[in-house]
């Protein structure tokens, strides 16, 4: 569930507005609110919330290369477009009839399971660890 809400920024290319209001600090804390009304629980309301703001700055630190740059991270206090100084994610192409999509698509991808790949695995073993060992009662 916090993988779709970590994705869930992006379904504002469905309107043509991406890395608006929804890849911001207010949009993370709706989120939050949201989980938080629906489960009545506080870690799962922050867990939404940083899943949210992962995407934000994961973002951040990509590769943008249609105005406005960057992302509106803190909106409400302020509709500023933010960008990182440095970019860690390439470009990806969402041009799928030229040759190059398969190719600039396929350098995306192995950088971020590349550079997250390792981020995921020890949060899930982390969380294993929390847990103990698996058993057929949970």
């Amino acid at each position: 569930m916090l993988a779709v809400i970590a994705i869930a920024p992006d379904l504002d290319l469905l309107v043509g507005e991406h890395r608006g209001i929804s890849h911001s600090i207010g949009a993370a804390l709706l989120a939050g609110l949201a989980v938080w009304i629906v489960t009545r629980r506080s870690w799962w309301a922050l867990a939404a919330f940083a899943a949210w703001t992962s995407h934000v700055a994961l973002d951040w630190m990509s590769n943008d290369t249609r105005p406005p740059i960057g992302v509106m991270a803190l909106w409400p206090f302020t509709q500023a477009y933010y960008k990182a100084a440095f970019e860690i994610f390439p470009a990806v192409s969402r041009r799928y009839w030229l040759a190059e999509f398969w190719i600039y698509n396929l350098k995306a991808l192995c950088v971020e399971v590349i550079v997250l790949g390792p981020i995921a695995l020890l949060a899930i073993r982390g969380r294993r660890r929390d847990r103990g060992p698996m058993t057929d009662d949970r």
